[in-house]
């Protein structure tokens, strides 16, 4: 008859340890994943809020330029 050997890996205490473990690691790892994305959604709020105000100097300076173009060809 084959003797079994007794290792502690095998036994439901370990394994439960274990799984308990490596759940405690997903969780810190969704953790940070969750604080990075909540960084970035900070960083595309500011992006927004700049694209509006370069929008509207961007247009400012088409006006402008096509003013000066305007008064140079005589056509105001």
């Amino acid at each position: 008859m084959k003797e079994k050997s007794k290792i502690n890996s095998d036994s439901p205490e370990t394994r439960v340890a274990l799984l308990e473990q490596s759940i405690g690691f997903i969780n810190q790892t969704l953790i940070r994943i969750e604080k990075r994305l909540d960084r970035m959604d900070e960083r595309i709020d500011r992006m927004e809020n700049n694209l509006g105000k370069h929008f509207y100097w961007t247009i400012g300076m088409f006006a402008g330029i096509f003013g000066i173009m305007a008064h140079g060809f005589h056509w105001i």
